[in-house]
């Protein structure tokens, strides 16, 4: 019951706030479990229960609505038939595999008509996706969340149908990417958030999945863009195609060195560049209206800071400079006179800053950059 608790949280995170109360009460759902909130929302979990049996018991309750459906499928297997909930519908469903290498999730296209129309967030984790037809999310009119966690064997999501409402689209500690030849994002009309964690991307991948979304309509409507923890060795060019782009995360990739105008973003918010390896940033690589952004630089190699300059900080941007105790820190040569001696005002800007004697950018003097260049 603890993992099945640990799914109904996540269920939470990701939607709470969004949903209307479904009001009913608990009746025998057994050999799954019935449970029900102080709202008095139903909660349907189903731990290593063979799918004929989940269809059965939905087939003798009465509930036309419930709010969460967790199905945690049996080693054994057992595929998912047409019309599981009997013409019932789940607002919030969690599809759990016992191994995202040998168990093989096959779904009938029908499998859950009866809540198309109804459900807003389907998860589906630990399964291998190579027999998976992914039309049984036809007609999934109010879908806004979909969520594929620790999968192998990506490949199917390339005949994703249209998807219209969805906005939030996450794919997490999952594999099998490199097969893919392209990314179904014109099934989406307006995706607001893409996560791409831990999937082992790699700079061609990369390339394929955010090509198809510069050419569809969530070009505009895309703020936030995860690529954290694969194996990217640059920024992808895509991203400066996405013009609202809020928040932007690099996070744990190998990028030692970011380009002139790589970053060459709108108004982002929060640009994520920790832990990439970072030994380098070519001068104007930060373009755009930075003014309210929070970089994230902590973690990395770089001993420089002239390549950043006050046309991208102000008095609101927000820059964190610490890197771990096992690097250097920052030479602060001349290449610091414009941010010491001729904007101190910037100072509250940056957040770990210190100098190879251990001296804090603040407590800098700017008499000692006087012979210094005017930048």
């Amino acid at each position: 019951m603890e993992a099945c608790n640990t799914w109904i949280a996540i269920v939470f995170i990701l939607v709470a706030g969004t949903v209307p109360n479904i009001k009913a009460e608990c009746e025998d759902y057994s050999p799954c479990t019935c449970g029900q909130n102080a709202e008095g929302n139903l909660f349907i979990n189903c731990i290593d229960v063979l799918p004929t049996d989940i269809q059965a018991a939905f087939s003798r309750t009465t509930a036309p609505d419930i709010y969460s459906l967790v199905l945690i499928l049996p080693a054994s297997g057992g595929d998912i038939p047409a019309d599981l909930l009997s013409g019932k519908r789940a607002l919030l469903i969690d599809i759990i595999g016992p191994s995202k290498d040998s168990f093989q999730l096959i779904m009938d296209p029908g499998a859950f008509r009866s809540s198309s129309s109804y459900t807003m967030q389907l998860v589906i984790s630990k399964c291998n996706l190579v027999q998976l037809d992914f039309s049984f999310l036809r007609g999934f009119s109010r879908l806004e969340e979909l969520r594929l966690d620790s999968v192998s064997n990506i490949k199917p999501i390339e005949n994703l149908p249209p998807l219209t409402n969805l906005v939030g689209l996450a794919i997490d500690n999952s594999q099998g990417f490199e097969a893919l030849t392209g990314f179904p994002a014109i099934a989406f009309s307006r995706l607001n958030h893409l996560y791409l964690f831990n999937d082992e991307l790699n700079d061609v991948v990369t390339g394929i999945i955010l090509n198809a979304f510069v050419s569809s309509s969530s070009a505009n409507t895309l703020e936030v863009l995860t690529l954290s923890k694969n194996l990217i060795t640059q920024v992808p060019q895509q991203v400066t195609a996405l013009p609202s782009i809020l928040n932007f995360a690099l996070s744990n990739n190998n990028i030692t060195l970011i380009t002139t105008g790589a970053l060459s973003l709108v108004a982002p918010s929060k640009v994520y560049l920790n832990n990439i390896s970072l030994d380098a940033i070519e001068a104007d690589a930060f373009q755009g209206d930075y003014s309210y952004a929070e970089i994230d630089l902590t973690n990395n190699n770089l001993v420089s800071f002239d390549s950043l300059n006050p046309n991208m900080l102000c008095l609101h941007t927000k820059l964190n400079l610490r890197v771990p105790k096992s690097l250097d820190p920052f030479s602060c040569d001349c290449g610091l006179a414009w941010l010491i001696r001729d904007n101190p005002n910037l100072l509250k800007a940056t957040n770990g800053g210190t100098c190879a004697n251990t001296t804090r950018f603040e407590d800098l003097n700017p008499g000692g950059y006087l012979e210094c260049a005017v930048f």
